[in-house]
C-alpha cells in the first residue's frame, strides 16, 4: 500500500484528461494523472490519427467562442512541444440548403463574424469535382479547419505536463469519490480536487451520470485514392441529409489513403461494454462504408485498405458534459465532435478543478442539465 498526496488528480489521459493534466501543471499545480492503459491507446476514442478541427460550427454558434479559444491553445501546444499537431485544409460543410450542415454553419459564421463561403453545385463541380453532388446540394466552405492529429496531441499534451512538474501513473484501473481516487494496484492518491475524463469509461466511474450516457460502436476506413485527393487539394469534409440522421465526414488523402467515418447513421449504434473492448470491424462496415465512398467520392477504391474502431459517448442532447457532479469535475459525452476542443476543455476543467469555475463558455455543457430540465 502507498499513498499519493496531490492538489488536484486526473482520471483518464485520453483528450480531455491530458489536456486538463497541462493546464493544471501550465498553473504549478499539484497534479497526478491517472491512465489505466498506456498513453495514446486505441481502446477508447482518442486514437485514429485524424481529426477534424473546424470553426463554423454547425451544431450551434455557443461552441464558437470555446473554438477559437482552442485555436490559440492547440498553438501553445504545438510551441511548448515542438510538433506539429494541426494542419489547415480548410473545410467543406454539404447538404441541401435546409440541412444543418448549411443552416448550422452559416449562422455560426455570421454570428461570430467568420470568413466563409457558400458554394452551390456547379461551383463545388468546378472547384472540388472530388464530390459526387446532385443539383441540389450545395456547401459552406471555411477557411478555419482542418486536421488535429489525435495521437501526436495527448502525448504532446501528457509530456508537455510531465515537464511542468506533473506526475502520470499508468497501467491502473481505478475508482473515484470526492478528494481520492483508488488504483487497482493499491495506491491511493489523495487530492483537494478529482477531475474525471474517463470516456467510455465515465458511466462507470460517476454512476450518477450513467442514465445520460450512452457507449456506442464506430467504424472508420482508409480509402486509395489518387492525387486530386492531396491535402492541398482536398479539405476535410462533413456531409449530411436534412435530418441530421445520415452524417458522414472524411479527410484528404494522407499517405495516399483518404479516410471515411459515419457520424450518425441509422443502425450502428451498437452498445458498447468498454471493459470487454469494442468489436472488430466486420464486412457489412465495409460494405456500407464501400457504399458511400463508391457513391460519392469518384476516383476513390470503395474497397477499404484497413478499418479501426472507436467509442462514442452520447448525450441525449449531443452536448458535452463538463462541470461538477457528486463532488468531482466530470468531462464527458463528447459525441464524436469533441477533440477539436480539448485545449479549451481542458483549460476549463483546470479553472473548474483549482477556482472552482471557468471564465469559458461552458454553461451549455452543465451536467446538472439532465437532473434539472428546468435549468
Amino acid at each position: 500500500m502507498r499513498t499519493i498526496n496531490a492538489d488536484v488528480v486526473v482520471v483518464g489521459l485520453g483528450a480531455m484528461g491530458s489536456q486538463t493534466l497541462w493546464r493544471l501543471a501550465q498553473r504549478g499545480v499539484k497534479a497526478v494523472g491517472v491512465e489505466q492503459f498506456d498513453i495514446g491507446h486505441s481502446r477508447g476514442a482518442s486514437h485514429g490519427e485524424s481529426r477534424i478541427i473546424r470553426t463554423a460550427y454547425a451544431e450551434g454558434a455557443a461552441y464558437v467562442p470555446l473554438l477559437l479559444d482552442s485555436w490559440r491553445l492547440w498553438a501553445e501546444l504545438e510551441k511548448d512541444s515542438a510538433t506539429t499537431l494541426l494542419d489547415r485544409t480548410g473545410g467543406l460543410m454539404l447538404g441541401r440548403e435546409d440541412s444543418p450542415a448549411i443552416t448550422g454553419s452559416i449562422a455560426s459564421a455570421e454570428e461570430h463574424g467568420l470568413k466563409y463561403s457558400v458554394l452551390n453545385a456547379r461551383e463545388l463541380h468546378r472547384l472540388y469535382p472530388q464530390h459526387r453532388v446532385s443539383e441540389d446540394m450545395m456547401a459552406v466552405f471555411e477557411y478555419d479547419a482542418g486536421i488535429v492529429y489525435p495521437e501526436k496531441a495527448v502525448h504532446a499534451a501528457v509530456d508537455a505536463a510531465v515537464a511542468l512538474g506533473a506526475r502520470v501513473v499508468r497501467g491502473t484501473a481505478a475508482s473515484v469519490e470526492p478528494g481520492r481516487v483508488e488504483l487497482a494496484d493499491g495506491t491511493t492518491i489523495t487530492a483537494g480536487h478529482v477531475v474525471v475524463a474517463g470516456g467510455g469509461w465515465t458511466p462507470r466511474l460517476v454512476p450518477g451520470l450513467a442514465p445520460h450516457l450512452r457507449v456506442v460502436r464506430r467504424v472508420v476506413g482508409w480509402f486509395a485514392a489518387t492525387a486530386a485527393y492531396s491535402p492541398d487539394r482536398f479539405p476535410v469534409f462533413i456531409r449530411m441529409d436534412e435530418s441530421w440522421e445520415h452524417n458522414w465526414y472524411g479527410f484528404p488523402a494522407i499517405d495516399g489513403a483518404v479516410k471515411v467515418g459515419l457520424h450518425s447513421w441509422p443502425g450502428i449504434d451498437e452498445p458498447v461494454d468498454p471493459s470487454g473492448g469494442v468489436r472488430p470491424p466486420d464486412a457489412l462496415d465495409a460494405a456500407r462504408l464501400g457504399d458511400i465512398v463508391a457513391d460519392t467520392l469518384p476516383g476513390v477504391d470503395p474497397r477499404p485498405l484497413r478499418m479501426a474502431t472507436c467509442m462514442y459517448s452520447l448525450t441525449p442532447d449531443r452536448h458535452f458534459l463538463v462541470g461538477a457532479r457528486d463532488g468531482l469535475t466530470v468531462l464527458g459525452g463528447f459525441s464524436g465532435h469533441g477533440f477539436k476542443l480539448a485545449p479549451a476543455i481542458g483549460e476549463a476543467a483546470a479553472g473548474l478543478a483549482v477556482d472552482g469555475g471557468s471564465d469559458l463558455a461552458i454553461d451549455l455543457f452543465d451536467p446538472r442539465r439532465f437532473d434539472d430540465p428546468g435549468r
